[in-house]
């Protein structure tokens, strides 16, 4: 991660990069970055993207997982919506 931007391999090892919209660092290890690389859908919005990662001993974050619970998808979704605008 360098600068609000996070570098991530595809299946195929290719690297891409993505903004970081939103860290969220939580009490129970668990930690979560929302991240985007700027696409927009058919409506105009961003795409975003959410993983969870855990804290190396150096700071950075590893081991970026796709967040399939649902409880911790809607805790995601909660916080998206506090902060979209209308």
């Amino acid at each position: 991660m360098k600068d609000n931007y996070l570098t991530l391999k595809d299946k195929k090892g290719n690297k891409k990069e993505y903004r970081i919209l939103l860290n969220i660092e939580c009490d129970n290890d668990i930690n979560f970055v929302i991240y985007t690389d700027d696409k927009k859908t058919k409506d105009g919005d961003i795409t975003a993207y959410a993983s969870s990662y855990v804290i190396s001993e150096k700071g950075n974050m590893t081991k970026l997982k796709e967040v399939k619970n649902k409880d911790e998808i809607d805790f995601i979704k909660k916080i998206l919506e506090s902060l979209e605008t209308k």
